[in-house]
């Protein structure tokens, strides 16, 4: 768990590991980057360390754009055009990179397109291409390119992807990119309830709130015993049930869609961190996403359950939640 720090089984007495090699593996020899030369920078991004890459872009991003730019065109004219690993991409070879035999130089001329489309006047063109690709990847590219699109234009592209079929990785891309071009996610709830949602979703978010452990979209982390949000009855099912365990945490053993959890980690008590409107929304956004769809929870019942279970000490378990509380059918 990377936010430890209420973690009651956090070993303090070892370090940590960090990397793990060999005796016989030499060592990687870490390239100079502080005060190099444009030219070796710009040769350091043929390293295949990602953070030596990405230290070097910024330390370019920091020098003089004129002569980076000179630099730069010296370099990719001077580049090993028999190399297996040439390709490039810039905004007047982009068509060419979208043909590029290397699937990964189409997915990066894709994603290129992502960020950039607004300034080419053929971006719906080159992403219906992209959308029929023979490789999957670069399909998933530009399935996640048309959630930045307009509706038309994105449901688009999410029709061409279809065609050919998704994968594992895609249909879950797919179901969150036409939930979102279709407005699914806030379609149904109107004035108090769509603003509950919006807060909550950035309360849920927020550095080691629910996010942390559940997950961004939902899907727990299961290897380390945070059990999913998505379409179970914990989340769905009785609203007082849930802002119990919401208020007071939750730990022990649980079984969460048929998975059975040890529950050794507890879940943090949020009454002394957040207000009766912060639970509410924060249960509203998570019963209205990642494929829920529930009734909000307004603050006027979370005070009623906070006044009713004021004197109790130490969290809840499953067992005692259920009694109170038993599943719906």
């Amino acid at each position: 768990m990377q936010h430890n720090a209420r973690d009651p089984l956090r070993d303090h007495v070892h370090g940590r590991i960090y990397r793990i090699t060999y005796p016989s593996r030499p060592l990687v020899t870490p390239a100079v980057i502080d005060d190099a030369p444009i030219a070796a920078l710009l040769d350091n991004l043929k390293l295949p360390e990602y953070r030596t890459r990405y230290r070097t872009k910024r330390e370019l991003r920091a020098r003089d754009k004129d002569k980076v730019f000179t630099e730069l065109k010296k370099w990719i004219f001077d580049l090993d055009k028999d190399d297996p690993r040439y390709e490039q991409v810039d905004n007047d070879l982009l068509e060419s990179v979208m043909n590029a035999q290397n699937f990964k130089a189409r997915c990066t001329a894709v994603r290129f397109i992502k960020y950039m489309g607004h300034q080419l006047p053929n971006r719906q063109e080159l992403l219906m291409k992209a959308a029929s690709d023979k490789n999957g990847r670069v399909r998933l590219e530009a399935l996640v390119a048309a959630s930045w699109l307009e509706k038309k234009d994105g449901l688009e592209i999410l029709d061409i992807v279809k065609k050919d079929g998704l994968d594992d990785w895609s249909q879950k891309a797919y179901n969150r990119a036409y939930a979102h071009l279709n407005g699914e996610n806030l379609a149904h709830l109107k004035g108090d309830e769509r603003a509950l949602f919006i807060k909550g979703k950035e309360l849920y978010e927020r550095e080691a709130y629910c996010g942390t452990c559940h997950q961004k979209q939902g899907q727990g982390l299961s290897a380390s015993g945070y059990p999913p949000l998505r379409q179970t009855k914990w989340v769905n099912g009785s609203e007082d049930r849930l802002i119990k365990l919401t208020l007071k945490g939750i730990y022990g053993p649980i079984s969460v869609l048929r998975r059975d959890y040890t529950g050794n980690v507890p879940m943090t008590p949020f009454e002394g961190l957040m207000k009766d409107e912060e639970v509410a929304a924060v249960l509203t956004y998570v019963r209205n996403s990642f494929g829920n769809r529930s009734s909000a929870v307004f603050p006027e019942s979370v005070k009623t359950v906070r006044d009713e279970i004021k004197d109790k000490k130490g969290f809840f378990t499953s067992s005692e939640l259920l009694k109170m509380h038993p599943f719906e059918d």
